[in-house]
């Protein structure tokens, strides 16, 4: 019985082996403001006659940076061999199922007619700027691109010709789309060389990159864990986590939003103070979401970042947002220091340093309205019908008691009657 060739056959175990270990390289549980995403992709280079490659990938974020595993097969026909260059057909019969045609070739010498003809295997670092800018996502209509740079491997295993595998280093640049939040699509273009090229980074033709396309299932976003706490001695241990109020009805929930922004009114003009949290002392930030909130009973934390951790993530695009949801913001864009309740028509009402105090800023309006815009981290629903539990950040590297720091936003230049 003729074996399949022994190249093929090495090519298919080693490929196997590591596709096989790329969960291993996903951390066991993601942030949630970078979920992981499985894809599922083509790719191939711009002339027809190379390879065609499937494969899948495994990607884990943290911020604006991840990392990514990925592997491919090229199959053919199972003989990469000059001895059959005759088409073959498979023919069933009312007794049995035979292969027929192709010089020498028969069901009892080859088996299946599934070969391997190629494989890659890539390991890169990916930069994604944009993924915890969501309103910049959504003025390039929800695509968010990326650059990448990695090593790995490539195979091609051709008829007629020997086998090739060579040790590879490559980058690229892609771009990644929501379609429906979990499921995404995906596009890049990828430019391979021999780690052992001397030869330095340039763009070439089109026939020297490879082209990839993928349908991406994101995971990792769990809003419902339970909270953890962290001892004296570092050790992480759970904790009891209560659960907000549960409101029974739409209704319920739309009558606790209009009291919060009713009262959140009667507080413009209340001065802000750094680690205030009542009308006497003045407000911080999370200090005045804390108490509008507190007077129906809704029991928040102390800092924004920790606040973000609540209730359910949600869009930050136009026609998304709802009175009474949370936006939050970064002084750097990225990391969470400033929180404001959105009051509808691209109106948040907080407590900003910036601004002298609780007051009204319009999102995109303004020097000031455009720095909220462009430093929105994440937006998060505290107020809906059912129920959400809190969580705890396990990597927050904020000490205990430390509170926000004030937002940079350039200061107003009307006075408090013109607001």
């Amino acid at each position: 019985m003729k074996q399949r060739p022994e190249s093929s056959r090495r090519a298919l175990l080693v490929t196997g082996a590591l596709l096989s270990i790329l969960p291993l390289s996903i951390p066991r549980q993601l942030p949630a403001q970078g979920p992981g995403i499985f894809d599922f992709f083509a790719a191939r280079k711009d002339s027809p006659k190379d390879p065609l490659f499937a494969g899948l990938s495994l990607t884990g974020f943290s911020g604006v940076w991840g990392f990514r595993a990925s592997g491919a097969l090229n199959f053919n026909n199972g003989d990469n061999s000059s001895s059959n260059n005759q088409p073959y057909r498979y023919r069933c019969d009312r007794y049995q199922c035979y292969y027929y045609g192709g010089s020498n070739y028969s069901y009892d010498d080859y088996g299946l007619p599934i070969g391997v003809g190629g494989w890659t295997v890539d390991a890169d670092l990916i930069l994604a700027p944009l993924r915890t800018l969501p309103m910049a996502k959504s003025l390039l209509l929800g695509f968010s691109p990326y650059a990448f740079i990695g090593i790995g491997g490539i195979g091609i295993n051709p008829s007629n010709a020997p086998d090739t595998s060579r040790a590879t280093w490559s980058y690229g640049v892609g771009v990644h789309h929501d379609l429906l939040g979990w499921l995404g699509l995906s596009a890049e273009a990828r430019s391979r060389r021999s780690l052992h090229s001397d030869s330095v980074i340039a763009i070439g033709s089109s026939r020297n990159w490879e082209f990839r396309a993928g349908l991406s299932i994101s995971f990792g976003a769990s809003h419902h864990e339970d909270a953890v706490a962290t001892t004296a001695t570092g050790v992480i241990m759970p904790v009891e986590a209560p659960e907000l109020d549960r409101f029974e009805t739409a209704e319920s929930a739309a009558r606790l939003t209009a009291r919060v922004l009713d009262r959140a009114e009667g507080l413009v003009e209340t001065p802000y103070t750094s680690g205030g949290t009542n009308p006497n002392m003045g407000f911080d930030a999370a200090g005045f979401v804390q108490y509008v909130f507190a007077e129906d009973g809704v029991t928040l934390p102390r800092t924004a970042h920790a606040i973000a951790e609540l209730g359910e993530t949600i869009s930050t695009r136009i026609g998304t947002l709802r009175p009474g949801d949370l936006l939050f913001f970064g002084n750097d864009g990225i990391n969470i220091d400033h929180v404001a309740i959105y009051a509808g028509h691209d109106r948040i009402i907080h407590s900003t340093a910036s601004g002298g105090g609780v007051r009204y800023d319009v999102l995109g309006e303004g020097a000031r309205g455009e720095w909220f815009t462009d430093h929105i981290v994440t937006a998060r629903r505290i107020v809906a019908e059912g129920k959400a539990r809190p969580q705890v950040r396990r990597d927050d590297s904020r000490s205990e008691g430390e509170l926000d720091p004030p937002d940079q936003a350039p200061r107003s230049t009307r006075s408090r009657d013109e607001q």
